[in-house]
């Protein structure tokens, strides 16, 4: 994450926007419905021209077949496909995915292999007017993260890797692979079909196709003659597709994930996700991102909140939950009449950021908080307030409290769980948040709309019999669903202390945000989004402090008169 220090005024660049995403949702990205499968098939078996082609042609489902020159195919006939039969299946509408030339596994030793054996099945796939392949397997699901910037140069788009190490290899398990947390050049397999297979299985892999994530099942030879440890029997095998018939999935190939990932959603730390599922998996705490409504009336505000968002039914069905007959139909629902701006609780369910997974998955909510913009009733910004608090400890610092789940915290390292944390809806259209920390340490946060600005109110109150000091804050302001300022770059970003603000391209709109005792305010071009970095006084046991902060938006191109005025109304208490 860039970590700029500004330090004044800094000129704003008058320049092009280079990167622009608009659109709720952004182009390029739909919500992940439910029942989503992918079929993947791996090693060039005979018995993929043979039987899975029928049988999938048969109920219209299409499916990646990863080829290989490895093993016997040059001479084994029998048991693998022609270049002539591997074209057919282009030409019948499945995809044609890269396995490598020799079928070889890839470590960090033979990583400068990769060029040469992609190439190899590159150039074999234009001997035969097949397209470039933009889909790989990791030979064997083995797999490095130093092979990802490798497979990004060689124009690989998604790579599949198996379902370990969240599970070994022999179980032939997975999990299933979320849009925005998972890499796409690391998605798990749901399910690794096995000779032992049963309805069980497979049915076990697919339940997880739900709620914003995809099953992608691995396949080998049905049967398989030189690889009896993952043959299928070719009734088991029809058996699975016709229940994926039955039950109304849809069945694409890995390509066609294509639609459900919004551009640049790509996670910084590609082991990150793979990690904490390990450690949820391992303390049989598995994480699920919805949020269940408790009884009817929650229920009825949640899709209202969700439809002024302009949710889809399958985003409604990903922050709620709920079975789709619970649901009302998506629709946006009109702001409702008042000269406050309007400050709704973010619902959960769409990502607030683009490109960067941390608190775009888990949790949905927490302390995000969502203010919608005068000048386009469907465009809003995601306030996380806070998003993280530190303090110091002997010989460091502590992470007393995170909204996401990228970096563990001090009760992460106790293995302790939070409870989930709600705004408490007021009169006047007042939000307020609190939460007691393990260590009787509270913290809380007000959100009051007026006709200007949102006020915001941050205190924390110390319950523990310790003094708090160092207690350093972050809150973040997300830019992704607003339009004209969701640019992936900060050249229209200001910052002059206490406040940053982010421009349109034409610099006459403006978002302002203030904090008092700001030690820095900064942007982030990745996500995009606006950081405050304000910071508590010291705080002895049994005393409370606060801290205040402003959000508001301005039309006009003289900032630094604004800026004043803010200033002038003596509400904020600003440092020298």
């Amino acid at each position: 994450m860039p970590d700029p220090v500004f330090a004044g005024v800094r000129s704003l660049l008058l320049g092009l926007l280079l990167v622009v995403v608009t659109g709720l949702p952004l182009s390029g990205q739909e919500p992940v419905p439910d029942k989503l499968v992918v079929l993947t098939f791996d090693d060039s078996s005979r018995s993929h021209y043979d039987v899975a082609r029928p049988i999938l042609k048969k109920y219209g489902f299409s499916a990646t077949f990863f080829i290989t020159e490895g093993f016997n195919f040059p001479t084994n006939k029998k048991d693998y496909m022609t270049w002539e039969q591997i074209a057919q299946l282009h030409k019948d509408g499945f995809e044609i995915g890269n396995h490598t030339r020799d079928h070889l596994g890839l470590n960090e030793q033979n990583i400068d292999q990769l060029k040469e054996q992609l190439a190899g099945i590159n150039l074999r796939c234009q001997q035969h007017g097949i397209p470039r392949p933009v889909s790989f397997a990791y030979p064997g699901n083995s797999f490095h993260p130093s092979l990802l910037p490798l497979l990004e140069a060689e124009g690989i788009r998604f790579a599949r890797r198996g379902g370990a190490p969240e599970y070994s290899y022999d179980e032939g398990r997975g999990v299933a692979f979320q849009p925005g947390l998972d890499h796409p050049l690391l998605i798990p397999s749901a399910g690794d079909a096995r000779p032992d297979w049963t309805m069980e299985d497979f049915r076990r892999a697919i339940a997880q196709a739900q709620l914003g994530k995809v099953a992608v099942l691995q396949f080998h030879g049905i049967p398989d003659g030189e690889h009896d440890w993952v043959s299928l029997e070719t009734g088991i095998f029809e058996s699975f597709i016709r229940e994926l018939a039955r039950n109304n999935f849809t069945v694409i190939a890995l390509r066609d994930l294509e639609k459900y990932l919004a551009p640049g959603m790509v996670p910084r730390d590609a082991m990150g996700a793979i990690q904490d599922r390990q450690q949820a998996i391992a303390r049989g705490r598995e994480r699920e991102n919805y949020r269940l409504p408790s009884g009817r009336r929650e229920t009825r505000y949640w899709i209202s909140n969700m439809q002024r968002h302009g949710y889809s039914l399958s985003e409604m069905r990903m922050a709620t939950g709920l079975p789709h007959s619970q649901l009302a139909n998506p629709g946006r629902r009109t702001p409702a009449s008042t000269d406050l701006l309007e400050l709704l609780p973010y619902p959960g369910g769409r990502h607030p950021r683009i490109g960067f997974r941390d608190g775009a998955i888990r949790p949905q909510r927490e302390t995000k908080a969502s203010v919608f913009l005068p000048w386009d009733p469907q465009s809003y910004v995601v306030i996380d307030v806070p998003e993280a608090i530190w303090h110091n400890i002997p010989g460091g610092r502590e992470l007393l409290y995170l909204a996401h789940t990228h970096v563990p915290t001090i009760w992460d390292r106790q293995q302790i769980d939070l409870a989930p944390l709600e705004w408490s809806r007021q009169r006047g259209g007042i939000l307020e948040v609190q939460r007691v920390l393990p260590n009787q340490v509270a913290f809380g946060a007000r959100l009051t709309p007026s006709a200007e600005a949102i006020r915001m109110e941050l205190w924390i109150r110390n319950g523990s019999s310790q003094t708090l000091t160092g207690l350093r804050v972050q809150n973040c302001v997300m830019l992704r669903n607003a339009r004209g300022f969701n640019q992936q770059n900060t050249e229209h970003h200001h910052v002059q202390s206490p406040f940053i603000a982010a421009a349109n391209a034409g610099l006459d709109r403006w978002i302002i945000v203030a904090w008092d005792h700001n030690q820095r305010a900064w942007g982030n071009s990745f996500c995009p989004c606006m950081h405050s970095d304000p910071k508590f006084p010291d705080c002895p046991p049994g005393e409370t402090r606060i801290l205040r902060g402003w959000l508001s938006v301005y039309q006009g191109h003289d900032l630094e008169a604004e800026l004043k005025r803010i200033l002038a109304k003596g509400w904020l208490d600003v440092r020298d």
